[in-house]
């Protein structure tokens, strides 16, 4: 009877939500971090979106078990999204590119 009358107030069982609604969320929170930046290239603690900061590292970590074989939230589907948008899997390449640049003005990064 008890279950009823919350339910009836559209009661929240759980306060985690659905984990690919906040995926979609954060991924679209980082194009737009891209359109306004350029890059994909969020700092793990971004002022401006502490949460976008954390998922991206998350993305990273999670693409690094699956590579290993491990168990792992990262899907073929995701990780096409975020290749698509130029994601970088791992923020050392990402160090050499601007030194590259920065050396070379013709040199290009992803």
């Amino acid at each position: 009877e008890r279950i009823d009358l919350l339910e009836a107030l559209a009661f929240q069982w759980s306060i985690r939500k659905d984990p690919e609604m906040m995926w979609r969320t954060r991924f679209s929170e980082l194009v737009k971090y891209k359109e306004k930046n350029g890059n994909c290239l969020v700092p793990q603690r971004y002022g401006g979106n502490p949460q976008l900061g954390t998922w991206v590292n998350t993305q990273r970590r999670h693409f690094t078990l699956l590579k290993a074989g491990k168990k792992s939230c990262m899907t073929l589907v995701r990780r096409g999204a975020l290749d698509k948008i130029g994601f970088f899997w791992s923020t050392a390449s990402c160090h050499v590119d601007k030194v590259a640049t920065k050396e070379t003005p013709n040199a290009t990064s992803k």
